[in-house]
């Protein structure tokens, strides 16, 4: 059985799910989060669901193009405590937030046998317990729905590249299935979270479901989307000094439901508009496929009589991208031409319903070359850390260069980046990191640097002198602001997936 094929553990104890250092703050907050859930609907809540945010090592905007990834699960997360009531005359979902000044409770009903309703173009909290309660309803005979009450309490701070929506839409999907006395394997629910997530009109790839959903503690997880969903744990070798990640937030919001249209969802059509392209320049262009830039890997090398290591391949790609793509941007219409198609038979293939704002052309170039290169990086990644030699810096030093080259093209050919994780990832890199980059969609957000373990403390105040202290002086004499920086700043080992709790504290 693998990974995708196991169900969400069921825990009785915090210690099965967090480290020790931070034990002492859950058993806090879990207590906090029962007896809240109480005060507000008179009851004890039936599960306490939890799915964690995730940083990316690397592999950035290549999930959707079929790409494997290498991101892991961090201590930050989304708990809900959840129970149900049985349906009176329509189906009702109570959702309310620990933070209620910022997020506040909504209730929604609808008539047992109806979907579930979604409005994309809103910006609002609850949509993304909708979405999770949507996915995961459509396995429910409506019969059998029973009404929702659920309270939430969440530590991944929003809009920083952590995945604090994909963690929110994973946990409300779990929820709602336990709620309804259903167990599902880890691979399904992934699937219903990332459909679920598409209702609120972002078309993710599943990189950030499946770290949540599958993270294992103490690795890091290579996550396969081709040919079918696995994840492959990558334990970092026994070294003089063990390798640590600190995650940084630039603290520039980046909420890619709301810039979805210009960033993320524009970058899902370009790969596959370049994918349909080099397809038709190589000869194995299929007008009644969507292709992604993976699928056409395949599809071309597997006419080839030479074999080639999948690194080969992708750098004989980048060489055929430089052949056949030029670098000014195309119009739809000028990529329906090419393929031979029609322009609205091309919207409807590859756009169809994704919000998208075309004003500026598609940079097919710049994406594919991207595309390939960072998937290249991740197989580099996972080579390196299965053929270190024992020494700690050469090592580290492999893998921060590889960091370092995934943040210039992030940079350079995604636009992804922005000048502030430009200026924290020089800061922290100057500051001693082997590498340093974007972690999560980009456009602000986190960055995510590798380091010694040993070095944190020194590494983390230099980089609060430098970037915190530097833009926002005042803080060095406010207690409050001084309290918060160690949520805007802090080192991560990787940690587990997400988990049922139905133990005592």
């Amino acid at each position: 059985m693998t990974e995708s094929d196991a169900c969400i553990p069921i825990v009785e104890r915090l210690d099965q799910i967090y480290d020790s250092s931070v034990l002492f703050f859950q058993r806090n907050r879990y207590s906090s989060l029962i007896q809240a859930y109480h005060d507000k609907f008179g009851k004890r809540p039936d599960w306490l669901v939890r799915s964690p945010g995730r940083v990316n090592l690397i592999g950035e905007h290549i999930d959707y193009a079929g790409y494997s990834v290498l991101p892991m699960a961090i201590d930050r997360d989304v708990v809900i405590a959840v129970s149900t009531r049985p349906i009176q005359d329509t189906f009702k979902i109570d959702v309310c937030n620990m933070n209620d000044s910022v997020y506040p409770s909504r209730s929604f009903e609808t008539a047992s046998e109806q979907p579930i309703q979604i409005d994309s173009t809103i910006n609002e909290w609850s949509n993304y317990f909708r979405c999770g309660c949507k996915g995961a309803l459509k396995d429910i005979d409506p019969i059998s729905r029973r009404s929702i009450q659920a309270l939430v309490s969440g530590t991944i701070p929003a809009g920083a590249g952590l995945s604090s929506s994909s963690a929110f839409v994973c946990a409300s999907t779990i929820a709602t299935l336990v709620s309804h006395d259903i167990l599902k394997s880890k691979g399904e629910i992934i699937h219903m979270a990332i459909q679920g997530e598409h209702y609120a009109g972002v078309q993710t790839g599943g990189m950030d479901q499946s770290i949540s959903i599958m993270g294992v503690q103490g690795s890091v997880l290579l996550i396969h989307f081709y040919p079918t969903l696995s994840a492959i744990p990558i334990t970092f070798p026994t070294l003089f000094e063990t390798p640590v990640f600190v995650i940084a937030n630039t603290l520039v919001t980046a909420d890619k439901h709301a810039s979805a249209h210009r960033n993320y969802n524009l970058r899902v059509v370009e790969t596959r508009l370049v994918a349909a392209l080099l397809a038709k320049k190589l000869g194995v262009f299929d007008a009644h496929q969507l292709f992604t830039l993976r699928h056409l890997q395949n599809l071309y090398f597997s006419k080839c009589t030479v074999a080639h290591a999948d690194t080969a391949q992708l750098k004989i790609l980048m060489g055929l991208v430089s052949e056949h793509i030029k670098s000014e941007p195309y119009t739809l219409n000028e990529v329906a031409q090419l393929l031979g198609v029609d322009e609205n038979n091309a919207r409807k293939t590859y756009v169809d319903n994704i919000s998208i704002h075309e004003a500026d052309g598609f940079k097919l170039y710049q994406r594919a070359m991207h595309v390939f290169s960072e998937a290249r990086r991740v197989l580099l990644f996972r080579d390196t850390c299965a053929s270190v030699d024992g020494n700690s810096d050469s090592f580290l030093q492999e893998l921060g260069c590889l960091m370092n080259q995934s943040q210039d093209s992030c940079r350079d050919l995604y636009d992804c980046s922005c000048s502030e994780i430009d200026q924290l990832t020089k800061i922290c890199r100057n500051a001693g990191a082997f590498g340093s980059r974007l972690t999560g969609a980009g456009w602000g957000g986190c960055t995510v640097s590798l380091i010694k373990e040993g070095d944190t403390k020194a590494f983390i105040e230099k980089v609060k002198q430098e970037y915190y202290f530097t833009k926002w002086p005042m803080w060095k004499s406010d207690p409050d602001a001084l309290a918060k920086i160690d949520d805007y700043i802090f080192a991560s080992k990787p940690g587990c997936g997400a988990a049922l709790f139905s133990g005592t504290l």
